[in-house]
């Protein structure tokens, strides 16, 4: 996609989000503050609900199905979820909703899912390292080649939050990895000339569902990250090895102003021994963002979170991440 597409694209989202006679799609909560996303897919994210704002693709509509079916996997979960195919050969897709006035480095706010990689077809070559990703990103600068290939390293995925989890388990370093990223703003042309983050070698299962919330410490320059095990009573117990802490001191700043699940292509697929270095189904069963303002969350996204009955209170680190 070229640079004035992807403009013109961002540009066309926002009016669409922004404009309330254009009518609102997607099964997004409707929130007094408006940076405030929450989807839950109990209804079809891509058609008009109330104000709500709107969800749409950016790339191939093949990538996300949402499945209005989806038995509900715990007790406080509603059924329906978004099934989004991770095929690593596939260009670079993304289903997002795009919220005015976005977050910077100087703001505190939250993001997270809740997901279960599907057991049928999960495909995660060992000579491959592809991620499963979620992110916050800015609908006009974050452009959609995250891996570079053999003829240009660079990658433009500037002004992104994201989970990455690479499932590949390699016999030269290892794995599966959790990693929590941050790419800043723009200051040279490839984006990992400004970029962040930290690594846990923990793995999430397929057919076990999981909620993952990440908290940006504007004072602090953090971004907090913890993943939890859901059981059947919407149990949300934490897992081993986080928080995870990302140290932001050293970043550029950025501007988020889109939430979203992100499918990547890969521009190394030629050296997986499959030809593809990854292939997942995954299901969404809830995904938000929103600010925290004097320490709180809007009413709104504190009471979509009250529904995992263990969860953490708060984000506190115990141990310190892998660099």
């Amino acid at each position: 996609m070229s640079c004035i597409r992807t403009v013109l694209l961002a540009a066309t989202a926002s009016l669409i989000v922004l404009d309330p006679a254009a009518g609102a799609t997607g099964d997004v909560a409707s929130a007094s503050d408006p940076r405030v996303v929450i989807a839950d897919f109990a209804v079809d994210p891509t058609l008009p609900h109330g104000n709500s704002a709107v969800f749409f693709t950016r790339g191939s509509a093949a990538a996300f199905q949402y499945e209005p079916a989806t038995a509900a996997r715990f007790t406080s979960d509603t059924r329906g979820s978004l099934r989004t195919t991770y095929d690593s050969t596939a260009p670079t897709s993304r289903f997002f909703s795009t919220f005015p006035g976005g977050f910077t480095q100087d703001d505190d706010f939250v993001l997270g899912a809740v997901l279960t990689i599907r057991p049928e077809g999960f495909a995660a070559d060992p000579f491959g390292f592809h991620p499963i990703s979620f992110s916050l990103f800015n609908a006009s600068t974050t452009g959609d080649d995250r891996t570079g290939d053999p003829s240009d390293f660079a990658a433009d995925t500037f002004d992104t939050l994201e989970l990455s989890y690479f499932p590949n388990e390699s016999p030269f370093f290892g794995g599966p990895f959790l990693s929590f990223d941050v790419f800043g703003q723009q200051v040279a042309p490839d984006a990992f000339a400004s970029f962040t983050f930290a690594t846990v070698p923990v793995e999430l299962e397929p057919g076990i569902t999981y909620l993952v919330e990440m908290e940006h410490s504007a004072l602090a320059r953090t971004l907090t990250c913890q993943v939890s095990r859901i059981r059947s009573d919407g149990a949300a117990i934490p897992q081993p090895g986080g928080p995870v802490v990302v140290d932001l001191s050293g970043l550029s700043g950025f501007l988020v102003d889109s939430l979203g699940v992100s499918a990547y292509h890969d521009g190394f697929n030629i050296f997986s021994s499959s030809g593809r270095s990854l292939y997942a189904v995954v299901d969404y069963d809830l995904l938000y963002s929103g600010p925290k303002v004097g320490g709180e969350l809007p009413g709104e996204l504190a009471r979509a979170l009250k529904k995992f009955v263990k969860r953490t209170s708060r984000l506190v680190p115990v141990e310190p991440p892998l660099q």
